[in-house]
């Protein structure tokens, strides 16, 4: 990172794209207090077959390190570590760059790393070139407003507080900066998530089509936060790699 953290990040890829510039996808995990952990993934691995470079980095914040490293990302403090999602992207177009050409790189993730997601999109608009927002939160204050009431009450402390930090959470809300990002955007919703209210990802959608920008919506009207019935999570992985092979390579 930016004041010299390191940020451990798991990498999956071919022989073939050990030799070869290929697209990277960027995976941020959800929570934001989860956690990725190494193993075989059939998501990563359709990536990987398919000559992409698959990163899957644990920021700050995650789980798994520390206390210390959970809780840096809490409230109003997120405004100091949420460069972690850009300095991935600058420590591999420094790293793996060949011959002076740059590979292409895509972000997503579902809820927090839908949101995180939409923050390297807007935010950090330039630092990724494509991205796929999976049921993540696109203003924190009105995703905290219409949020189920027990997930309001364990969020607030996360996020920040309505009453108290109102300002901070305006500053760490994507569609605060739509008018920023230089890229295409895929965004995925349940309609029935309890969650992250289907709000989050219409009112991103129509601040985008309204500024002319290219971005897709898919909302599957029989799901919550995230595909669970295998009919929809191989939609939901089908154009999320439609949408990445058409746009990073």
């Amino acid at each position: 990172a930016r004041d010299n953290t390191p940020i451990p990040m798991f990498v999956r890829r071919s022989t073939f794209c050990e030799k070869n510039i290929c697209p990277v996808v960027v995976h941020f995990h959800g929570g934001p207090e989860g956690q990725s952990l190494p193993g075989f993934s059939p998501f990563a691995q359709l990536f990987v077959e398919n000559n992409f470079i698959f990163v899957e980095p644990n920021v700050r914040g995650s789980t798994g390190y520390g206390k210390k490293w959970l809780e840096a990302d809490n409230g109003p403090l997120r405004e100091k570590v949420i460069t972690d999602i850009e300095d991935c992207s600058i420590w591999i177009k420094k790293n793996w760059s060949q011959q002076g050409k740059t590979p292409k790189i895509g972000i997503f993730g579902g809820s927090y790393g839908g949101y995180s997601t939409l923050m390297g999109m807007t935010y950090f608009a330039g630092a990724y070139d494509a991205g796929v927002a999976n049921v993540g939160m696109s203003n924190l204050v009105t995703f905290l407003e219409n949020t189920a009431p027990y997930r309001r009450v364990l969020r607030e402390k996360e996020y920040g507080y309505l009453n108290t930090d109102l300002e901070s959470l305006k500053r760490l809300s994507p569609i605060n900066y739509i008018s920023k990002i230089q890229g295409p955007l895929l965004i995925i919703q349940g309609a029935n998530d309890p969650r992250v209210p289907a709000g989050e990802a219409i009112q991103m959608f129509e601040a985008m089509e309204q500024k002319g920008l290219p971005t897709q919506l898919i909302i599957f009207a029989d799901e919550g936060h995230g595909a669970v019935k295998k009919e929809n999570k191989m939609m939901e992985w089908g154009h999320t790699f439609g949408f990445f092979n058409k746009h990073l390579k």
